[in-house]
């Protein structure tokens, strides 16, 4: 078991950052198919943009994970919760780097406008349009964002019913300034 507290200013400013972001792009996300296609391509911009952002953060964040303790179940969590918190977390780290390969991948064959992600980045121009195979990889993106949706809220459930539940140390740890052991009734 580790030895390791809480986690670090490294990982809690990436897991904020990464999830505040990810909040916001599933979230827009939703409605970018209900809105005209001049406005469409603007809000695309930014996120394709962002998504690259994350895409960029969470192979740091990867690297930063492989490379660094973290901190153990806590004493309160039985064999399934362990399982499932390793399943969830392991879970983001591939679908929140394979979410912006998709969408890449979408934009690269989109035929009705260019992506370029922050008006640098052309992805469109990375292949010829071809409807069919953006419309394929346009579904997978949508179908993960759910299953990421799905774990976000999972995660944030997991994480209030260790505070107000288990009154147990997990969600202090990676929260900002959190302190650890100072559980007051």
């Amino acid at each position: 078991m580790s030895e390791i507290a809480k986690y670090g200013a490294t990982a809690k400013w990436l897991h904020w950052l990464i999830g505040i972001m990810v909040i916001i792009m599933l979230l827009g996300g939703q409605t970018l198919e209900s809105l005209p296609l001049s406005e469409r391509q603007q809000i695309i911009m930014v996120h394709s943009g962002l998504g690259t952002l994350v895409l960029l953060l969470m192979i740091v964040r990867w690297y930063w994970r492989m490379n660094h303790e973290v901190p153990g179940p806590t004493s309160a969590m039985g064999p399934l919760q362990i399982r499932l918190s390793s399943w969830m977390h392991w879970g983001f780290y591939v679908l929140l780097v394979l979410q912006p390969v998709l969408g890449i991948g979408q934009a690269m064959f989109i035929a009705d406008y260019e992506v370029v992600a922050f008006g640098v980045i052309n992805y469109s121009g990375l292949a010829a349009g071809n409807a069919e195979l953006a419309r394929v990889f346009h579904v997978m993106h949508g179908l993960n964002a759910l299953v990421i949706s799905a774990l976000v809220i999972g995660h944030i459930g997991a994480g209030l019913y260790h505070h107000f539940v288990q009154k147990d140390d997990v969600l202090r740890r990676m929260w900002p300034g959190g302190k650890v052991g100072q559980r007051s009734s």
